[in-house]
């Protein structure tokens, strides 16, 4: 009973993790669009970012992989669902699919592209389904 309650409190604080990184990139675009410092050092980043690791060519590959994930774990959803795992676990593995499917969106939608902030929204959709699936990763294990 105590490791049930542990890994509830594991989960429910990931759960609090992942929605604070997606209000946080929010607001930090929102902010930016008022104040002219942040402004310039979301630019700024947004230039070296462009450079560096999410480059077109390595935005590519990031999309790639992401649609590798979402096929992967569509089958992990299919094969759950035959042996009757349990609809938590299979939510799981849904959540990982749909967290892959948004991220590529935010990758590839003009509504994001168009933000200052886009780079960051894109760290912190990778970094949200990166979370979902060590989540589901010690379901598994557990």
């Amino acid at each position: 009973m105590k490791f049930k309650k542990i890994k509830a409190i594991l989960y429910t604080m990931a759960l609090i993790i992942q929605l604070f990184l997606i209000f946080t990139v929010f607001k930090l675009n929102s902010l930016a669009e008022i104040k002219g410092g942040l402004a310039h050092h979301i630019y700024y980043k947004r230039y070296e970012y462009e450079q560096g690791i999410y480059s077109t060519t390595n935005l590519n590959l990031h999309s790639n992989i992401l649609l590798i994930i979402a096929i992967l774990f569509i089958v992990f959803v299919i094969l759950a669902i035959k042996s009757k795992k349990s609809i938590f676990y299979n939510i799981q593995f849904s959540l990982v699919t749909v967290f892959a499917i948004v991220t590529y969106y935010v990758i590839h939608s003009n509504t994001f592209i168009d933000m200052l902030a886009y780079y960051y929204f894109v760290m912190v959709f990778e970094i949200n389904l990166i979370i979902q699936i060590l989540i589901t990763i010690a379901i598994k294990l557990l």
